[in-house]
């Protein structure tokens, strides 16, 4: 299975509103399946594009509109998810360090544009933190996945997104372990 494959079969896109949309998890041992979940923002650049899979069309968008979007944060992180869901592993990483580095600016939490829909600025950035963490973790950088999960959950333990992923890299852990 090739590596795009093996991503698309793994993620599942959620809109930062709350909607989840699975995509086809990968079924192991038992038939368990512990699929791991990027947020994106739909009404930003892109968004309605990675909602139904047409990754190279988002990156395009991505590119044309996202220099002077409202709220670079969100078209950072629809560009972090959009380049992974492609396996262009460098521009994610540049993509997604952008998408932490924007959400953590201290101009960018105290925009009201910036926490409209309910998201309160460490929401967003745990959203910016563990959307870098699926990445890195597809990418081969274990360690720097588990950081992240550890950071996202620091800013917003409540949330489900996080609790999905740690849990993901525990079962993706064990199940290589076990082979």
């Amino acid at each position: 299975m090739s590596p795009q494959n093996r991503i698309r079969r793994s993620l599942s896109l959620a809109l930062c509103t709350g909607v989840t949309l699975a995509t086809s998890p990968v079924t192991f041992a038992g038939g368990r399946t512990v699929p791991f979940v990027v947020k994106i923002y739909a009404s930003a650049p892109g968004g309605a594009e990675l909602l139904s899979g047409r990754y190279p069309s988002a990156l395009r968008q991505l590119r044309k509109y996202g220099a002077g979007a409202l709220d670079p944060a969100a078209v950072n992180a629809n560009s972090c998810v959009a380049y992974a869901m492609t396996s262009k592993w460098q521009q994610a990483r540049t993509a997604c360090d952008a998408a932490v580095q924007t959400a953590d600016a201290p101009h960018f939490q105290t925009a009201p544009w910036a926490i409209s829909g309910g998201y309160s600025p460490n929401r967003r950035l745990a959203v910016a933190y563990s959307d870098r963490a699926v990445m890195r973790w597809f990418s081969h950088d274990r360690a720097g996945a588990r950081a992240d999960l550890a950071k996202a959950m620091a800013l917003s333990p409540e949330a489900d997104f996080i609790a999905r992923n740690e849990a993901a890299v525990k079962f993706h852990t064990a199940e290589v372990r076990t082979r």
